[in-house]
């Protein structure tokens, strides 16, 4: 995060000598805490389902599905059913990480991804976590 930092702070003041323009820094501070905490929640993702299945071709495979297939499910849901409509925010971690990257969340955005982050990353990291510890060493 540092790095992609830097390298959007050097475009933006190498980009704009270029152009010859004025310099945009429409990021605030709080905004970018939350896509550095929403890069994480990715990682953390990728981590838990690393822990759970305990095989990187599976982990990849589960991370495509957890990431391209299910988002569309919820996404044809929504539109076609409309009590999953309100449902949505709180069981799509998608959903509800992506206000993340679009600025400033209310509280009941935090709450979605609260919820969502506790169903789809803490409990599953949870169960391979015990799954890791009552495993035999090889």
């Amino acid at each position: 995060m540092l790095f992609a930092l830097v390298t959007g702070v050097v475009g933006n003041l190498v980009g704009t000598a270029i152009a010859g323009t004025d310099l945009g820094w429409d990021v605030s501070f709080a905004h970018g805490v939350n896509i550095v905490l929403g890069s994480l929640l990715c990682l953390l993702t990728g981590t838990m389902l690393g822990i759970l299945f305990r095989s990187s071709p599976v982990a990849l495979v589960a991370y495509f599905v957890y990431s391209l297939l299910l988002p569309t499910v919820f996404g044809l849901l929504a539109s076609s059913q409309e009590q999953f409509r309100d449902l949505r925010p709180w069981v799509d971690l998608n959903f509800a990480q992506g206000a993340l990257f679009e600025g400033s969340l209310t509280a009941e955005q935090w709450a979605h991804l609260a919820v969502a982050a506790t169903t789809w990353v803490v409990v599953p990291a949870l169960v391979g976590l015990s799954r890791v510890m009552k495993s035999e060493v090889k």
